[in-house]
């Protein structure tokens, strides 16, 4: 693979990124119409990595290309959340037990994890104190990724990250309707503690509760944005 190949899918993966973030965070809504050709102007970029970036989002499921037309940004499938929810508490509760597991204050390396660990916890209570949904909501992210690095498995991880988008923008909405900014701190910090105890089965029954905390509102969130969702599924 020669070095143009490499830098040209390294940028279309940051316009990924890009778009996925404006889906998620609901600046792109759900049955908006995008377009290539307006995106790449707006990021000063060929239209290559633009087209590749949507490519993978619509093979995800968050776009939908209609020829001739344009883009359209996909309605959220309550059946997707649902089955995304639950594959999530599965395999995440898998890696929450695995990172337990793993912690070895003996090893210079949990140094380092300690160190991000406050880092994340300070980011979320800084954007709590301001009720900064998107800096919040993307902390929340980076704190789930970071117990996924420690449990060691990356391709755990890859499936985790990739199951839990489906989730992820009803997640969003539950953040700024609910503002329970406090408790999902509390909830962080008692999962820091219980894997840094080892303590495999306790970690993974925190992590299901925590999960399910955040599910009981999506009923609700799910009435109140009816316009976002499919109407069956």
């Amino acid at each position: 693979m020669n070095k143009f190949t490499v830098q040209r899918k390294t940028l279309a993966y940051e316009v990924y990124k890009h778009l996925y973030n404006k889906i998620i965070t609901l600046d792109y809504k759900p049955g908006q119409m995008i377009y290539e050709s307006t995106i790449a102007e707006e990021l000063g970029l060929s239209r290559t990595p633009v087209r590749e970036a949507i490519h993978l989002l619509s093979s995800e499921g968050f776009l939908q290309i209609i020829p001739q037309k344009g883009i359209r940004v996909k309605y959220i499938s309550k059946k997707k959340v649902q089955e995304a929810l639950q594959v999530r508490k599965s395999l995440e509760a898998v890696a929450f037990r695995e990172a337990a597991g793993r912690w070895n204050e003996s090893e210079s390396q949990v140094d380092d994890y300690k160190a991000d660990l406050r880092h994340i916890m300070d980011q979320q209570r800084d954007a709590a104190k301001t009720q900064d949904v998107i800096t919040f909501y993307h902390y929340d992210e980076v704190f789930h990724d970071k117990i996924l690095e420690i449990c060691g498995n990356q391709t755990l991880g890859a499936v985790v990250r990739q199951v839990r988008g489906h989730v992820n923008r009803i997640r969003y909405l539950e953040f700024f309707e609910t503002r329970e900014m406090d408790r999902v701190i509390h909830d962080h910090e008692e999962l820091i503690t219980l894997i840094q105890s080892n303590d495999r089965d306790g970690v993974a029954r925190r992590l299901n509760e925590h999960l399910d905390t955040a599910a009981r509102h999506y009923s609700d969130i799910m009435g109140k944005y009816a316009d976002y969702f499919e109407a069956q599924t």
